[in-house]
């Protein structure tokens, strides 16, 4: 990423209540998202302009390259992969397994069988009933403190998976699974 303020790597850009959006962040993420297929008119929605914005935006980052006074990076293109995914509701989950921590979007969970998704499920459900404060989890995390992040993190897993398993339970047209939350 270029060091643009309000950005997490991610997470898209987060505009406030009477805050602009900087121009040079949509000038990166009008051409990025074009990149990536998403069209005009998804990528002025998810930004809040008009489509005509979303063009001038991207026309103005590609002569910035052109003059080479911006460079096109992978981590750039990766960071606007994020924005894409989560904007369009595949979110990425932390899970734990037996040989510790992970990561993955929700479309890679949907591709594993059964048996591997029951496994996971299981070591997130073991981490959460190993903590004392797993009850606190169904609370607001205090505000700027969050000690129980990472718990959070395998509690959201827990849901996906078990949306997951619902999910092909009722397209299958079988029992619900059996799934203690």
């Amino acid at each position: 990423m270029t060091g643009k303020a309000g950005h997490d790597q991610g997470r898209g850009p987060e505009k406030k209540e009477n805050e602009e959006i900087d121009g040079d962040v949509l000038d990166e993420g009008s051409y990025y998202l074009s990149k990536l297929q998403l069209d005009v008119d998804a990528i002025a929605q998810r930004f809040e302009i008009l489509p005509s914005k979303v063009l001038k935006h991207k026309k103005r980052f590609e002569g910035k390259l052109k003059e080479g006074s911006v460079v096109e990076t992978k981590t750039d293109l990766d960071f606007w992969t994020n924005v894409k995914h989560e904007a369009e509701g595949n979110i990425k989950v932390t899970f734990v397994s037996e040989r510790g921590f992970h990561h993955a979007w929700r479309s890679d969970l949907e591709k594993l069988d059964d048996p591997a998704l029951f496994g996971i499920f299981e070591s997130c459900k073991h981490f959460l009933n190993l903590d004392p404060n797993s009850r606190f989890l169904e609370y607001s995390p205090p505000k700027n403190y969050d000690p129980l992040m990472m718990q959070r993190e395998i509690n959201n897993a827990v849901i996906v998976i078990t949306a997951i398993l619902a999910q092909r339970s009722k397209e299958e047209g079988g029992k619900q699974p059996v799934v203690d939350r």
